[in-house]
């Protein structure tokens, strides 16, 4: 009898309760800024932070794992608390800096109040046990989390505010203002917005996810319109005052300046870069072209900041905390940049294509030796960002000997949803094991091309490659021959065969029989051998190739549940962990640590499927989603 009792109490308990959905944890993720463990901070992994544009919360990541950020090492899913900054808050950009190894400040744009947000998220209490956040820390002396406070600041006499009370994580900074209409009480918050639900006198009344919650007792029935109650809530963010809104934020090598691109309020106004000191809170622009309209930023392996400039054909190179920067004068505005080994790699304003820079004479370096002058990567998608991989990596193409390639290079992502990766020595797109080439066609009899005069003895055919059975070379520089399908069609009167590719177009030269043939761009190369039979007014040749790139599009890790996709790749972010072993291994002691690995990985937010996504360079697949 008791063990029934038991069971229909936990049934009616679990009835009472109210489940609410899971939503997910990104609102249009639109940022990730990355904390590693040499930058300082408590972790000994990289943790990710990405910042979503709407709901102005800011969502911990452990990366090397693959899993949301949790407080407790034996119980993966539960996962920390997110950083909040109010609702109303449209968050354009983050970092991270520390200051020793028990202390973690975030820092982020917010386009909705234009300024700077500092975000206090770790906090050394054994070093400013005086601060208020650290008057409840316990004894131990470890870091701890940003605390969470609330005061009633003002109300309407004779009436009682009570049971304040508010959610780690959810609870932002701000003043919330509880008005009396003469029937119902509604609730606005300062950073937070109006709450679409009032609260009722006498009634224990909530937010949407726990941002505020509180009971108002009108014993003596004395409410009248207009009587406000005033709250205040702190989580410790601050806001700064920088000039506008901070749309690019990076942690410069010290931990100590941030790098900014910012808007100015005045919608006339072009953006401009500045430094900002952490600790001084001062903020040192840098002197460019009157006209310059900087728009990405990123730092170069020696330390410098490089900045595109959307109106000017130029990169700037600033050293830290200098006031004027370097202009390299290019052919185009830049939309965005990456440098490796002393080599830029840009993309042109408009998005379509990739080409390479030296440093230090600002020389244009030719990537398609098959074709007449210099030539970048034209791309069938819009770059959407870039990042350098500046730790050497295996590769899934290979060398000539069959050895997997170890080399660095430049993530990229487009617009398709895919991330493919530019080698840093030639400029050409990172292959596939497979490579470039045409597409076998198990219905041909001609294995990798097609014609409309197969059934004609003695009719026109492509001739063989010495070292494959396959009929048409393809540009063994990824990126250069793009996925399409190519027509040869005959033309009687030229007596030539005009050649169109579905993306390329229509080639400017025809090919002729018993010649090599090779496209506009060096794309493809074939000779087409006259046969017995004279080739006739609109037969057709028909093949279709396959780029051969190393492009990550979705999961393809059968043991997943799900297949991750983000849609449209964002600006990309890396991370780099150590992967190995400890222990006894062969005639190691066991005593420390035994890299077997350096590894670096590339983040991507999902602005339009809410979801981020973690790129491993080495199998080119999205290996971890978070949603």
């Amino acid at each position: 009898m008791a063990r029934q009792s038991l069971i229909a109490a936990f049934l009616v308990a679990a009835a009472c309760r109210q489940i609410e959905p899971y939503t997910g944890a990104f609102d249009v993720p639109i940022a990730i800024g990355v904390l590693q463990p040499e930058d300082g901070g408590p972790f000994k992994e990289p943790i990710g932070f990405v910042a979503n544009q709407h709901g102005g919360q800011i969502v911990p990541l452990a990366l090397k794992q693959g899993r949301f950020l949790t407080d407790d090492a034996t119980a993966s899913f539960l996962r920390t608390n997110p950083i909040p900054t109010g609702a109303l808050r449209l968050l354009t950009s983050v970092a991270a800096t520390s200051r020793g190894v028990d202390e973690v400040t975030l820092w982020a744009g917010d386009a909705r109040f234009g300024t700077l947000l500092r975000l206090p998220w770790i906090l050394d209490c054994a070093q400013e046990g005086t601060r208020p956040e650290c008057v409840n820390a316990p004894d131990t002396g470890a870091p701890v989390e940003q605390g969470l406070f609330r005061d009633v600041v003002s109300g309407p006499e004779g009436l009682v505010l009570e049971d304040v009370s508010g959610k780690r994580g959810y609870t932002a900074t701000e003043t919330w203002t509880i008005t009396y209409d003469g029937s119902v009480w509604w609730v606005e918050g300062s950073r937070s917005g109006p709450q679409p639900t009032p609260a009722t006198t006498g009634v224990p009344w909530d937010t949407d996810l726990h941002r505020l919650a509180f009971r108002i007792l009108d014993p003596d029935d004395r409410a009248v319109a207009g009587d406000v109650f005033t709250v205040n809530t702190r989580s410790g963010a601050s806001e700064i005052d920088v000039g506008g809104t901070p749309n690019r934020l990076l942690t410069s090598p010290d931990q100590r300046t941030l790098a900014m691109v910012v808007t100015p309020e005045d919608p006339g106004a072009l953006p401009f870069v500045a430094w900002f000191d952490t600790e001084s809170r001062r903020v040192t622009r840098v002197a460019l072209a009157p006209d310059a309209s900087p728009g990405r930023i990123t730092f170069t392996e020696d330390g410098l900041l490089l900045v595109t400039d959307l109106a000017r054909p130029a990169v700037w190179e600033i050293a830290p905390g200098a006031a004027v920067g370097l202009e390299h004068v290019l052919p185009w505005p830049v939309l965005d940049v990456a440098e490796l080994g002393g080599t830029l790699f840009v993309t042109p304003e408009d998005g379509r294509s990739l080409w390479r820079i030296d440093r230090a004479t600002d020389e244009v370096l030719d990537v398609n030796v098959a074709a007449e002058g210099l030539q970048g990567i034209e791309l069938t998608a819009n770059v959407v960002g870039m990042e350098a991989i500046r730790t050497p990596y295996q590769m899934p193409e290979f060398s000539d000997e069959g050895i997997r390639r170890i080399d660095r290079a430049v993530g990229v992502s487009l617009s398709s949803g895919a991330v493919v990766f530019v080698h840093e020595d030639t400029g050409c797109l990172v292959q596939s094991s497979l490579g470039p080439r045409t597409v076998y066609d198990p219905n041909s009899p001609n294995i990798d091309y097609s014609s409309t005069f197969d059934d004609a003895v003695g009719g026109a055919e492509l001739e063989a490659n010495g070292s494959s059975t396959r009929h048409v070379v393809v540009n063994d520089c990824g990126g250069i021959a793009v996925a399409e399908s190519w027509t040869l069609r005959y033309d009687e009167v030229r007596q030539g065969w005009t050649v169109t590719g579905s993306f390329s177009g229509e080639q400017s030269t025809l090919a002729y029989e018993d010649e090599r043939y090779v496209s506009d761009l060096g794309e493809i190369s074939f000779v087409i051998r006259a046969g017995s039979l004279p080739s006739r007014d609109g037969w057709v040749i028909g093949f279709v190739i396959d780029s051969g790139l190393a492009a990550a599009i979705v999961s393809s890790d059968t043991n997943l549940l799900r297949q991750v996709s983000i849609g449209v790749s964002g600006d990309l972010t890396s991370a780099v962990w150590r992967a190995g072993l400890s222990g006894p291994i062969g005639d190691f002691d066991g005593v420390g640590w035994y890299p077997v690995d350096v590894r670096t990985v590339l983040l991507s937010p999902g602005a339009a499927s809410n979801e981020v996504a973690r790129v491993d360079p080495q199998t080119s697949v999205i290996d971890v989603g978070w949603e």
